[in-house]
Parts: structure tokens; sequence; C-alpha cells
């Protein structure tokens, strides 16, 4: 019973109905209708066909399994400018958890064979991460351009960037609207396509910027591969990695908003099509074993806790903003209320065991080109 929630009085609503309107149509008493609305008791079988029928949906819509046809799908919103200033401290601490310093020399010099000064551009850049990551190891000369939209974020980079002899430039714009055409050795952009309605559209933009013979290189995780990347020290492994319905919101919203949950995957194929040569496909060698011995544990954890959403004691107008959200991205009733209370409980035992520790792989993909 607690899995279900009838829509029935949404839909009688809707249509403008009575319940005793609703009942005379149905052939039941208007207490009946009232009972099934509120909850103390579910209509017999045979009456839900005739309820689906009437108000021309599915019995899964009319038993709120699935959202119903007229339920708009809510828009996720991590491709806006205000979504990532309230995200800045996070940002801030998170950027050495992502990233093995060896393993970007390793590149450089190794793989991409950087053996002269080159001209930068990291769009979508924040914080101008990897401008700290990959600048220490590339020949004395190169430069740096950072492009972000956030100006809260643009401000902070050029503070981080303060005092060192590195030669950096940085740009508050939409890279959509940046014109700096054929400039570049390298563009590169970092944990962007993912947040994108148009993520090829994105590629095809920043691959313009790039000089004949440039490299374009670009680093997003795949969303299911952080799914099964969790262990916590003392939980079910089976129950962490269980995503029920994930793959309905992913492909929700791929349909919807063009936002791609596996555009790792897919961001070396794209690159061919969009006339790349020498594309080929690293992986971030990074993972986060995280235990009461480092020495900024507590923050890590809380920061982690907090990135994923996994909340505890949630509110029910939270909890029900949440499912609905959920709802609208494909999920059932059913699954939207799992993943929430999975969450929870997540949230819950690092609460009851406050020095749990945990591994997480984010499993990076690395895709990279020449133009």
């Amino acid at each position: 019973m607690n899995e279900l929630r009838l829509r029935i009085a949404d839909l009688r609503r809707a249509k403008g109905l009575t319940q005793g309107q609703l009942a005379d149509i149905v052939g039941v008493s208007f207490q009946t209708i009232s009972k099934w609305e509120n909850g103390g008791a579910m209509p017999d079988i045979t009456y839900l066909p005739v309820l689906a029928k009437y108000f021309d949906v599915s019995v899964d819509q009319l038993m709120g399994l699935v959202p119903l046809p007229n339920e708009e799908y809510i828009p996720a919103v991590t491709e806006t400018a205000q979504f990532w200033k309230q995200k800045m401290e996070y940002l801030i601490r998170s950027r050495k958890n992502s990233f093995n310093d060896d393993y970007a020399e390793f590149l450089i010099r190794n793989v991409w064979k950087i053996d002269r000064p080159v001209n930068v551009l990291d769009c979508g850049c924040g914080l101008g991460f990897l401008g700290t990551l990959f600048m220490p190891y590339l020949p004395k000369g190169s430069t740096y351009t950072g492009i972000d939209m956030t100006e809260q974020l643009i401000e902070e980079a050029k503070k981080i960037f303060e005092g060192t002899d590195l030669e950096t430039k940085f740009l508050t714009k939409d890279v959509t609207e940046y014109q700096g055409f054929g400039k570049y050795d390298i563009v590169l952009c970092k944990a962007v396509l993912r947040h994108l309605n148009d993520p090829k559209g994105f590629l095809k933009k920043i691959i313009e910027f790039a000089k004949k013979d440039g490299l374009v290189i670009c680093i997003d995780s795949n969303r299911e591969f952080e799914c099964d990347g969790l262990y916590v020290d003392g939980m079910d492994y089976f129950t962490l990695c269980r995503h029920d319905g994930m793959d309905k919101h992913w492909r929700t919203e791929l349909e919807q908003q063009g936002r791609d949950y596996a555009v790792a995957m897919r961001t070396a194929h794209m690159m061919r099509d969009l006339g790349l040569r020498d594309v080929d496909v690293r992986m971030n060698d990074k993972v986060n074993f995280i235990t009461p011995q480092n020495s900024d544990y507590e923050q890590i954890k809380q920061d982690f806790l907090q990135h994923n959403d996994w909340f505890g004691n949630q509110s029910k107008e939270g909890r029900e903003r949440a499912i609905a959200f959920l709802e609208s991205h494909g999920m059932t009733r059913k699954e939207a209320e799992w993943f929430c209370d999975r969450n929870s409980v997540i949230k819950d035992f690092f609460d009851k065991n406050p020095d749990a520790g945990y591994t997480f792989v984010k499993g990076t993909l690395i895709s990279f080109g020449k133009k």
C-alpha cells in the first residue's frame, strides 16, 4: 500500500469533477471514492481498467507507479552558472581528489609527447584545476587560458594563480560565444560534457579553437561507472551498487534534455565523427581511498556525502520534491522512494559510524585526438 500513490484525486480535479460525480460515472458511492483518494481503501481490481479508460491513462499511471502524461519534465540545472556558483566551496576542496599528479605528468611526457611551449585553452575551466594540474609539467613558455561563464569561479581561479610564475588569463564568457578560432595548441575540458544539453555541439565548438594539428582533450566520467565504483567499509556492497530505475532516469534526461550520462564512453566516437584523427582514450588512475588516517578525513567525507545528495532525516517536503523530480525523469514511485531511502541509509551509516572508511572509483575517461 505504501508503495502506491493513487492519482484518482489528481485526475478527478483535472477534469473538474466532484467525488459524487465520479462515483456516478464509475458506479460506486462517493464515500468509496473518498476512501480511494485518502488511502483508506484500494479499488477492486475490476475498477482499475474502468478508471484508467475514463481518464485516458494507463493503470500504472493511475496507481502512481509512473508519472501522468501531463506532468512536466523537471529539467536538471547543472548547465547553469548559478548551480556552479553554489558549488564553489566544494570545488575548491575537491580538486586534489580527482587526479594524480604523477599521472598528469605521464600523459604530457609519454602519451601526448609535448616537448615545446604550447598555448592551452580550458573550456568550462571552473577554478582552473587543469591549469594547476598540467602547467607545471608543460615546457617553459606555455600559456594557459581559462574560460567559464560563472564569474565567481573565474575570480577565485585568478586568486589561485596569483603569485605563480605561470602565464595565465581568465575570461568570464560563455564558451559558445567565444571567438578564439584556431588559436590554441591544446583545447581541453573536464567534467563539462556530462552536464550539457548538447555535448556534441559543444565539442564541435571547442574543436574550432584548436590550431591545425592541435590536440583536443575531454575528461569526463560515466555515471554507471560511478554507481558501481563505491565501497563503504561495513556496508553491503551489492546495496551500494544497486541503482534501480536510474537507467530510466538517464534515458529520460537524454531524450528530454539531451544530457548524456554515458557521454564519456561516446566522446572518442564523437571526436572521430567531427573529423579529429589519431583519437584514443585513457583512463585516469585516481582512486579515492578515504579513512580517518587522512588528515582532512571529516571534511572530505562530508563533501562527498553532500555532493552525492546523500541526506539523512530529510523533511517530508524535501523527500517529496526529490521523488517528484525522479518520477518526472521516468522512475516509478517505488523506484524513486527506494533511491531516496538508500541515500538516507548511506548518510545514517556514516552518522552512526563516524570512523567508517570508503573507496571511490569514478572511472574517469580521457579522450583525445588531433585536429
